[in-house]
């Protein structure tokens, strides 16, 4: 089903204009309405604290400076419509919130300020009134932040003219009023009371208001939201976990101006879900501390803070090692495969950590040769079990092994767990992933979709699978018992291409599977693609599909590369290169000719014993980085884009092409 002209057009727009969210207004914000009340009985608390029941001002100042800022979060909301998509319930929000922010304003005249601010950001404060926080020498900043509201009084008289009269009006009658009312209060000898009780920790929060919501994330950027929204406004990333709930997820600042109208506790959902294409779109990103990131270092740091943090593979080392494991058991699946489980002493247990769709190598001495193969975990993560399907294959060496020869308590050398094929699981999420598998290719997909509908408990997945026939599917038993336990989030269509009277004969072609996800709009909205099987399959459905979707949202993997793969880049230089590999610390040089061996093959050949498997460039266990000079890939099925921006190389198809290279295994 090739691509209509509104699906290209779709496709387009979907490059150059805005992600969709997947959030929208609620009927009712509770966590929204939930703020205000609670800081509402805050404010309570603190005035009857600062004039009736004596507390110290170092309790009560604190408690008034986060009622100002916290209740600007709620004004914030209603100012963009975000409380409630019944406008009386959200304007009521704004009206009752302004109070406790700038008592001297009102709701019309506070959404006239921030809207302009949006339409202007970084323009300078004559048009962006809260640049008002960025500009001057940076000592006087802190007063800046301070009386932001102060410099919205001149800002907005310089318009009054071109606002509407009644709104003006009320304005200026309000204003009036409420400075009246302090002054009275005053007058009556109650001025420090007043000072105390509200005036000091009113400006406290309007100092932390000017400092989190303006300066943090616009200080520095040129950028103007008209040039360039992407560039206009920032996140800040690093210390979420305390610093997210803490600012009123502010931190992702960059996605309430991308989206004003999302509720703000749904920041980190929408950025999430759409990421990759804000990286994309090179987003201004900077750390906790201040350090600016490009994409490509964003997404390096988060693949570092999973692994230290909510990554099932937490803990797990970065180059992969080989360890001799016992097998536990050996299980037929179907006449020519098998499942193979391994016991994992509690020692190496958070090396053997594992997230959904990874593989693990495993090492046999085969009649004298010393053989290597990558196999996919089919348990789901939380059954911390490591199990691979292994299927034979025709003149194999190491599946003919396995399937014949293996015996429980065998001892297997076992790679750790490796391999990029997978997306970051939200609990939170309501999402659509699918996968398409042929032969072996399911069996990346059975640890992805248990793990998937496991913890996004949302989400539902589409598994499109082929094989020959209905007796040589693997996990025959295992898929329809996943149906069992998940309902319709799991939906599964058969082909069989050697039973002409199935319901859906033949192979697997991509007219097919875009027919049985749906409709443009259905194919464009799946989260994720996950395709593993012949790479003739995986290339013809991943081509159609980078015609209808975001190319990001297509994950492919494939096991075996057939000879003179058209991804083939062959080596242009004839030089003799110094190459010197790091591994584990220790530096091994040596000579090698660009047009001879592989790094990998000539480390073998040096005594050095570095991870690899497949030797096609398709499983990635051989990833190094290249620290000094260059090396060219005769071809590569693993790494994306920014991997080889960031130097890495699958050692197992790189040659030198300067006279010095220097590669290291461990960065």
């Amino acid at each position: 089903m090739p691509p209509t002209a509104s699906a290209r057009s779709e496709l387009r727009q979907s490059v150059t204009g805005l992600p969709d969210p997947g959030e929208r207004v609620p009927r009712m914000a509770w966590p929204t309405a939930a703020l205000y009340v609670g800081t509402a009985a805050l404010f309570a608390l603190a005035l009857g604290g600062a004039l009736a029941w004596d507390w110290s001002r170092w309790v009560t100042v604190p408690m008034g400076g986060a009622v100002t800022f916290l209740m600007f979060s709620v004004l914030h909301e209603a100012t963009h419509h975000a409380v409630s998509t019944n406008t009386r319930v959200n304007n009521a929000f704004g009206h009752l919130s302004v109070p406790l922010v700038v008592p001297w304003a009102t709701y019309p005249l506070v959404k006239f300020l921030h809207i302009e601010h949006h339409r202007n950001t970084n323009e300078g404060m004559g048009v962006d009134p809260d640049a008002w926080c960025d500009e001057g020498p940076k000592v006087l900043l802190p007063l800046r932040w301070a009386s932001i509201d102060l410099y919205y009084v001149a800002f907005y008289l310089r318009r009054i003219g071109q606002r509407p009269r009644a709104e003006a009006a009320i304005v200026l009658v309000w204003f009036v009023a409420v400075v009246s009312a302090f002054a009275g209060v005053a007058a009556a000898g109650y001025g420090s009371e007043l000072l105390w009780a509200w005036f000091i920790p009113q400006r406290l929060g309007i100092l932390a208001l000017g400092w989190w919501f303006d300066y943090l994330p616009h200080h520095g950027l040129t950028v103007t939201q008209r040039e360039d929204k992407y560039r206009a406004t920032r996140v800040r990333v690093g210390g979420e976990r305390m610093l997210t709930p803490l600012f009123v997820y502010q931190n992702y600042h960059l996605v309430h101006h991308l989206h004003p109208s999302i509720p703000f506790y749904r920041y980190v959902r929408a950025w999430r879900r759409n990421e990759q294409a804000y990286l994309d779109r090179n987003a201004a990103i900077s750390t906790w501390f201040g350090r600016s990131l490009t994409p490509s270092e964003y997404r390096t740091w988060r693949r570092l803070t999973d692994q230290l943090t909510d990554s099932p593979n937490a803990g797990a080392v970065q180059r992969p090692v080989l360890h001799p494991l016992r097998v536990r058991s050996v299980e037929p699946l179907t006449a020519d495969s098998v499942a193979v489980t391994f016991d994992v002493p509690a020692d190496l247990a958070h090396e053997y950590a594992y997230a959904q769709g990874q593989h693990v190598t495993l090492r046999a001495v085969v009649d004298g040769q010393d053989v290597r193969r990558s196999y996919s975990l089919v348990e789901p993560v939380s059954a911390r079990t490591l199990r691979v399907a292994v299927k034979k294959i025709e003149g194999g060496v190491f599946s003919t092994y396995v399937n014949e020869h293996l015996s429980v308590d065998d001892i297997l050398d076992v790679m750790t767990p490796t391999g990029g094929f997978h997306v970051r699981l939200d609990p939170s999420a309501s999402r659509h992933h699918v996968a398409v598998a042929a032969g072996s290719g399911i069996t990346p997909m059975m640890s992805t979709i248990a793990t998937t509908l496991e913890v996004e408990s949302a989400s539902r997945f589409t598994l499109v699978y082929g094989n020959r026939t209905a007796e040589s599917t693997m996990f025959g038993e295992r898929i329809p018992a996943l149906q069992g336990t998940y309902g319709d989030r799991l939906r599964v269509h058969h082909v069989l291409s050697r039973e002409p009277d199935a319901a859906l004969a033949g192979r697997i072609t991509p007219e097919l599977v875009l027919g049985l996800i749906g409709s443009d709009e259905d194919i464009a909205g799946v989260a994720a693609w996950f395709l593993c099987g012949p790479q003739e399959m995986v290339d013809g459905v991943g081509s159609a599909l980078g015609e209808l979707t975001d190319p990001g949202r297509v994950l492919t993997e494939v096991f075996h590369v057939a000879a003179g793969d058209p991804a083939a880049t062959a080596v242009q230089v004839d030089l003799v290169s110094e190459v010197t590999v790091a591994i584990d610390g220790i530096e091994t040089t040596m000579a090698l000719s660009s047009n001879g061996d592989t790094i990998l093959d000539a480390a073998m050949q040096a005594g050095i014993d570095p991870p690899y498997s497949c030797a096609g460039g398709a499983c990635g266990t051989c990833r190094a980085k290249v620290l000094l000079g260059r090396a060219v890939m005769d071809q590569n099925h693993v790494l994306d884009d920014d991997e080889i921006a960031d130097g890495y190389v699958l050692t197992c198809q790189a040659h030198p092409v300067t006279e010095e290279l220097r590669v290291d295994y461990d960065a």
